[in-house]
């Protein structure tokens, strides 16, 4: 050390306690800089997220708010189930690239004042100045078209699935946090209704509240103290599943009848409430568990007293709900229902949807098998709708595929639904899976699919779901009949 530095440190003793400090504060504003972008910024598309969303749009309303009859729209776009299908099915790499090349399609639409953002793996929201009316029409069926476009990759494609919802600026909320919840609203409602897009209206925020007052329904409906009573509310149809031998004209000659077991709620103050909207409610809360155990249990013994009344081999299908499916003691409650009767296992059937089963192949395969340990059979419900890996098809311990009425009720008029009904069954046949097709509702589309080589027919041209006396009847007259249905005799309004 030099004499210049000894005077230095002896005028200013503090002098390395300070450069220390300084240093010490540049390392941690780096260190804040770092997690700022950390947070601002999603790795997989480089995008903006909701950190800097709600920045950014309190900006943009506190500078609306200077401007005369100024507007803008915040736009949310929620990719759909058949995406975090892949995600938990395919390699990482496949569903980062997805997003990436998501967020570039959208970027590519937007002009110099839009902004995109991606704010949860899932979810992209547009903040759209002045866009409205027929000029957003606009833009959407552009954007849709755009996100319907297949995602390339070596050996195989995929369409990823997205829905939209939208709120105005000031029409639908002034402030950040309510114009954020109504575009959200209407983007779920797009989700639930298979909607590519539905604009903000006051009566969605009114069936958001009475989905609520539901989801409590429900859970006074199915609380402990009510367990006992839950047949009060909670009854079961059954609708017919056929096999055939042969169609000729309108003569459907029948090897077996079937039933699928099928829950309905009877509100006590709303009356008849469809799967459709308490099904997802009783997920959401976790009460589908109670109420599925509630239904196999009525299902094994419904079959149980119908087989000491009949002696016949009648076979029952029951729905398995995603959560239920995947829960630890799925197999154990079937496998304790069957043993309080002695029924031949082989005639139950456990209905799967194709979105739970390959939404990890690897668990599915695991719990497949405690299910086929017990000798029950399984079958895929809505099988063609989701993004399904034939590799993994083969894999489990299935009896059969039920077609997706989407695919059914346009099939006399639609050559692409035709050839993809085609391709199943054929898929179906390879792989030795009995085959039903859901939704059938018109003679016509009936004898293609018998054409095809499809024999396994449900749907309002055979008859509604029925409750249990009425299904009983039902399957009498056609046994009565020597097995024989006149399909014209058969109104569409039965068992409504």
């Amino acid at each position: 050390m030099n004499a210049i530095e000894q005077q230095t440190i002896q005028a200013d003793p503090w002098a390395d306690e300070r450069r220390k400090l300084l240093g010490d504060n540049a390392r941690l504003e780096r260190r804040v800089a770092e997690l700022e972008r950390k947070i601002s910024v999603q790795p997989q598309t480089g995008l903006p997220t909701h950190f800097r969303l709600e920045l950014e749009l309190d900006t943009t309303i506190e500078g609306m708010g200077r401007q005369k009859d100024a507007s803008f729209t915040v736009l949310i776009i929620q990719l759909g189930d058949n995406y975090t299908v892949v995600r938990k099915t395919l390699k990482s790499s496949v569903s980062e690239w997805i997003l990436y090349q998501t967020g570039c399609r959208i970027e590519s639409l937007l002009g110099p004042d839009d902004r995109i953002f991606h704010t949860r793996e899932s979810e992209f929201v547009l903040i759209l100045p002045g866009l409205a009316g027929k000029a957003l029409n606009a833009f959407l069926r552009t954007l849709i078209g755009k996100l319907g476009e297949p995602h390339i990759f070596s050996g195989f494609n995929v369409v990823i699935q997205a829905a939209t919802g939208a709120a105005y600026w000031p029409l639908h909320g002034r402030e950040r946090s309510v114009l954020l919840h109504n575009a959200d609203i209407a983007a779920g409602t797009a989700t639930e209704n298979k909607k590519a897009f539905i604009l903000f209206r006051p009566e969605l925020l009114k069936s958001a509240v009475e989905k609520i007052e539901l989801q409590n329904s429900i859970i006074k409906a199915i609380e402990r103290s009510a367990l006992d009573r839950i047949g009060e509310q909670f009854i079961l149809y059954f609708q017919p599943k056929v096999f055939a031998s042969s169609l000729e004209g309108n003569i459907l000659k029948v090897e077996r009848i079937e039933a699928e077991a099928l829950i309905r709620w009877i509100h006590p103050e709303k009356g008849m409430i469809m799967p459709s909207t308490f099904i997802p409610l009783a997920e959401e809360t976790g009460l589908i568990l109670p109420l599925g155990k509630w239904l196999i249990y009525q299902c094994v013994r419904k079959l149980d007293a119908w087989t000491r009344a009949s002696k016949d081999d009648l076979g029952i299908s029951i729905n398995l709900s995603a959560r239920q499916f995947r829960s630890e003691d799925g197999p154990e409650v079937l496998a304790s229902a069957l043993a309080s009767t002695g029924l031949d296992p082989s005639r139950i059937t456990i209905e799967l949807t194709e979105t739970s089963l390959f939404e990890d192949p690897t668990a599915t395969a695991t719990i497949l098998k405690r299910f086929s340990k017990l000798g029950v059979r399984v079958s895929v419900d809505d099988f063609g709708t989701g993004y399904s890996s034939l590799s993994h098809l083969h894999r489990f311990p299935l009896d059969e595929i039920k077609i997706d009425r989407l695919f059914i009720e346009n099939l006399d008029s639609n050559r692409h639904d035709r050839i993809i009904v085609r391709s199943l069954v054929t898929i179906a046949k390879g792989l030795g899976l009995a085959l039903v097709a859901e939704g059938v509702e018109k003679l016509e589309a009936m004898k293609i699919l018998w054409d095809m080589g499809c024999t396994g027919y449900q749907g309002y041209l055979i008859s509604r779901p029925l409750p249990a006396d009425d299904f009983l009847a039902f399957r009498k007259k056609v046994i009565a009949d020597g097995m024989v249905i006149r399909l014209d005799s058969i109104s569409p309004t039965q068992g409504a």
